[in-house]
């Protein structure tokens, strides 16, 4: 993802960093957004 940024005319320090962040939120927004899907389902049920 780091060459994509670069490719896009980032410099690859802020490249690296950005493609860092987006792949955490890649894993951690979903996570999330099922955690608050099962309280909600805990909840109703």
């Amino acid at each position: 993802m780091t060459e994509t940024f670069i490719s896009w005319g980032m410099d690859p320090n802020w490249a690296w960093g950005v493609a860092t962040i987006a792949g955490i939120l890649l894993i951690a927004l979903p996570l999330m957004l099922a955690v608050a899907m099962i309280i909600y389902a805990d909840r109703k049920i």
